[in-house]
């Protein structure tokens, strides 16, 4: 298990048991008391967790998300799924935005090289680029957030209203069939709704272990999105005409 894995996991567990202790997952993970205060110092930097004697606790605020090092490289097999799909829905000339995430981030990987023009305001994609990229990029001013990686302020809304967008690829954090799609950030989620209003095609990307989830900020509701792209490991029991598993 990689070191990304295994903080992501131990986040997880703190946001199930409120508390963890060190010795405790030194011993799940094999490894040692030094590189699980690492993980430890790392979840509170990131204000996600306050260190205490011999463990930590969840510091429990429902606007806090996990930084993109923590988010990347989970459930990656099944973003990749989802990131094919949605490739197969973006052509030459068309105008689309792409969202900041780990998910939007693959299918970046897979477009960049098409004749289109791509509105972002994610800076990490810009790692990405090279020779072959034929995509026309337009970054999206605005305040820089290092939990998204991501330009996120009154800017970043103004300028999207000034577009009109064939197709909007949106991640979130959460789904719920009855609530809609959420996320823990107020100010990601006054920039989201800004691009469904400026879009003609609303798209939202999140693998299966994003349902069943509820945020503070509520962005929409299912019902708004013309298509929900998921991964093949969603529970039957959730269903919904917008909802399509990538291998579908």
């Amino acid at each position: 298990m990689n070191t990304t894995q295994r903080r992501y996991e131990i986040y997880e567990k703190l946001k199930k048991d409120k508390t963890v202790q060190v010795n405790e997952l030194a011993k799940v993970y094999a490894v040692s008391l030094m590189t699980i205060r690492r993980d430890l110092d790392m979840l509170e930097n990131q204000g996600l967790a306050t260190k205490s004697y011999g463990g930590a606790t969840l510091n429990e605020s429902i606007s806090t998300e996990p930084a993109f090092e923590i988010k990347e490289g989970i459930s990656q097999s099944d973003k990749k799924e989802i990131a094919i799909f949605a490739s197969t829905l973006i052509h030459d000339k068309d105008s689309i935005y792409l969202d900041c995430g780990t998910t939007c981030l693959e299918l970046f990987k897979r477009i960049h090289h098409k004749k289109i023009t791509i509105f972002t305001n994610f800076w990490k994609i810009l790692q990405y680029v090279d020779r072959n990229t034929k995509a026309k990029i337009i970054m999206a001013p605005g305040t820089y957030n290092p939990i998204t990686q991501a330009a996120l302020s009154e800017s970043t809304i103004q300028f999207f209203q000034n577009y009109y967008i064939d197709k909007a690829f949106i991640s979130v954090l959460g789904i719920d069939l009855d609530y809609g799609v959420s996320i823990p950030s107020m100010s990601d989620a006054l920039v989201k709704k800004a691009i469904l209003a400026s879009s003609n095609k609303k798209i939202c990307m999140a693998d299966h272990t994003k349902f069943n989830k509820k945020y503070m900020s509520k962005i929409a509701n299912i019902d708004d999105f013309d298509m929900i792209i998921t991964d093949n490991k969603l529970d039957d029991t959730i269903k919904h005409e917008n909802i399509i598993k990538a291998h579908s």
